[in-house]
């Protein structure tokens, strides 16, 4: 296992005076517009997919189409309204490593789907083999299910990320994830395909076994996806203190792409209730920190290399991995 971060889970202390000036400087003043970023986008987002349900439109088609509009807005969002100017996805070297890991993983990720449905499948007939009904609300709100869904899929995706950073075999995959000093929409899906595959086997079985409805599934995952681009963009957004404990802001998902190893060891699902439960949240208001990436800096740069490290770390670990034989 990796060295546990130093600390407790939630570090209610204010960074010193380098690192909060550091911040000030390169963050630009947002305005009380930023407090309308995130609602608008989600609304007008979660809103399109609602309607590309109700019309019947084929998935295959309608959800890279809306997929790839959100992201051309929040691109273009990026470069009107920057969070931090110094920080810009064309302007990034790393960005075509970022735009190849997306793809690549945007292909596989249905091999890890469905080898989640071919387990899945295996439990169902356990289940109806013993008699034992749905326990989903199927009755219920549409809105109100797709909330309990989150919950239910926030609850594995925090153990499923949390093993990433805790076990060493784990996180030389997800450590291309974390391996950048720039964060913005394109690291949304800027993944190790193994990492991708690994998360997309496990999380949604919850939901398949429960019995959950297609339409509260594709929700959800539309949910997740505007959500965790949102968590990435580098474009101005402001969120009342209460709501970091509701959802994961982009605040919060910045601590989570510090550095510093107690920060990025913390805040690890879009459902922030779990994180406070299990003692690994750190609030923004709280908790500073204007430097990204792995300290280290033992990620290779190359794409290639880059797909080859996490096979390669598992025989000889790589210098300056915190890590315990």
């Amino acid at each position: 296992m990796r060295n546990p971060r130093p600390g407790p889970g939630f570090h209610p202390g204010k960074a010193d005076a380098t690192i909060f000036g550091v911040m000030e400087r390169s963050r630009q003043p947002a305005s009380r517009w930023a407090y309308l970023t995130y609602p608008v986008f989600m609304v007008a987002f979660m809103g399109l997919s609602w309607w590309c349900l109700e019309a019947g439109f084929d998935t295959a088609v309608w959800i890279p189409a809306v997929t790839t509009l959100s992201f051309v807005v929040l691109l273009a969002m990026e470069q009107l309204f920057p969070r931090r100017r110094h920080m810009n996805t064309l302007r990034d070297w790393q960005s075509i490593n970022d735009s190849a890991h997306g793809v690549l993983t945007a292909v596989l990720r249905p091999i890890g789907t469905s080898l989640g449905i071919v387990v899945l499948a295996g439990l169902n007939e356990l289940r109806l083999g013993s008699g034992i009904e749905s326990f989903w609300p199927s009755g219920w709100n549409l809105a109100v299910q797709v909330v309990l869904a989150q919950f239910v899929v926030g609850f594995v995706s925090y153990w499923v990320h949390r093993s990433m950073h805790e076990f060493d075999r784990l996180w030389w995959f997800h450590s291309i994830h974390h391996d950048t000093e720039q964060v913005h929409v394109l690291k949304s899906g800027r993944f190790h395909f193994l990492d991708e595959i690994y998360g997309a086997v496990i999380t949604p079985l919850p939901l398949l076994l429960l019995g959950v409805s297609t339409e509260v599934i594709v929700l959800r995952s539309m949910w997740q996806v505007f959500n965790g681009s949102l968590g990435h963009a580098n474009t101005q957004q402001r969120f009342p203190s209460w709501f970091h404990y509701v959802v994961s802001t982009v605040d919060l998902h910045n601590l989570h792409h510090s550095s510093e190893r107690r920060y990025h060891d913390s805040n690890y699902t879009g459902t922030p209730i779990w994180d406070v439960l299990f003692g690994t949240f750190n609030h923004p208001d709280h908790c500073k920190s204007e430097t990204f990436g792995i300290a280290e800096g033992y990620v290779p740069r190359g794409f290639f290399s880059q797909l080859w490290f996490p096979f390669r770390a598992q025989v000889t670990a790589p210098t300056g991995l915190e890590s315990e034989t």
